[in-house]
């Protein structure tokens, strides 16, 4: 069993509001610790699936608070372990009953998610780098043929975070995060597509090897491989679990077609490449709806109750888009087929 330690910061005078707010709510422990400032900070240790309810009842009470904050921490190991501290409790046990109740989307608060989404679409130098790198050795291994090559280039491409960025922010309706995400996710896709498309115009590239080949034949598998790929990356992020098997997933799903598509285009084999491309956006596409559907199963929302509404109008449009993209891209496939 996950917890989470919140450290909060409030004035020392909130001491009995806080414990009122409190009362009834699951949590391991509580202390207080008086400040010298005049503050107080209340130390909350909760188990991981409760800490979201906590955090948002805390943040509507006292965010107008000059001195509040909350700090969050991940916590490896307690002891005694949360169930056995409270084990021989009968209350404990009526809230264990609340927590499976309550449960929502795993061991990761909405304010890590949000944290990890933002540092995710930042356009740094190591991002640039990755991106650049990833690209010069994913056209190496298309052209030399190397499934081993093109592995190792999907172990270092970040295409994961930005798209779970995307997804995020239509569960959260946060705009400003679309729209980084968008940025940096076009960034990536367009350097990608520039080395490969510049390579292809000064290499000879062969479109019967087995590497291009099998990435201008688009079929049904390839849309159902994207949004499992897309799902497990929410999944693996929400729920603390590693994501670096799951990147490289995602990635084999973006960076190879994306990759052929330019390779091809720069030597002149403009037909093939659309069937390239459009795998490319069918992984895209698929890879994107299904982490909005699975942050809106797992019911991901905003903090306050007033952005709750522009939240699920901000999905459902989301999810209206993808849906509407994906019919139109199993469409193209159908056609192209029987082309």
């Amino acid at each position: 069993m996950t917890t989470r330690l919140l450290e909060v910061i409030l004035p020392g005078d909130q001491k009995h509001e806080v414990e009122q707010l409190l009362e009834g709510m699951n949590h391991v422990g509580v202390w207080y610790i008086q400040l010298s400032s005049g503050n107080i900070l209340v130390r909350i240790l909760s188990i991981s699936e409760d800490i979201e309810e906590i955090i948002d009842k805390l943040s509507n009470r006292f965010s107008g608070e000059s001195s509040f904050r909350i700090i969050i921490h991940a916590i490896d190991a307690t002891i005694p372990h949360p169930e056995e501290a409270d084990g021989k409790s009968e209350d404990y046990e009526k809230n264990e009953v609340n927590v499976e109740k309550n449960t929502k989307y795993g061991q990761v608060t909405r304010e890590e998610l949000y944290e990890e989404a933002i540092e995710n679409v930042k356009l740094t130098r190591v991002y640039i780098a990755l991106v650049i790198l990833s690209s010069i050795v994913a056209v190496i291994g298309v052209l030399y043929n190397s499934t081993a090559i093109i592995i190792g280039a999907m172990v270092i491409a970040p295409m994961l975070g930005p798209n779970i960025a995307l997804s995020l922010s239509a569960a959260l309706g946060d705009l400003k995060l679309a729209v980084k995400a968008l940025e940096s996710n076009g960034f990536g896709i367009g350097i990608t597509f520039l080395i490969s498309l510049i390579v292809g115009s000064l290499v000879p590239v062969d479109p019967s090897i087995n590497e291009i080949a099998t990435r201008t034949d688009v079929g049904y598998g390839h849309l159902i491989l994207a949004l499992a790929a897309g799902g497990a990356g929410v999944l693996s992020i929400t729920t603390g679990v590693s994501a670096a098997i799951v990147g490289v997933m995602v990635a084999v799903a973006l960076l190879p077609p994306l990759v052929v598509f330019g390779l091809l285009l720069g030597s002149g084999h403009q037909i093939i490449a659309f069937q390239s491309l459009l795998l490319f956006l069918v992984n895209l596409i698929a890879v994107n709806l299904a982490g909005v559907i699975t942050f809106s199963v797992q019911g991901v929302r905003p903090g306050k109750w007033s952005e709750i509404d522009g939240a699920k109008k901000t999905t459902n449009y989301a999810l209206a888009i993808w849906i509407i993209l994906i019919m139109l891209m199993a469409f193209i496939i159908s056609i192209s087929q029987e082309w």
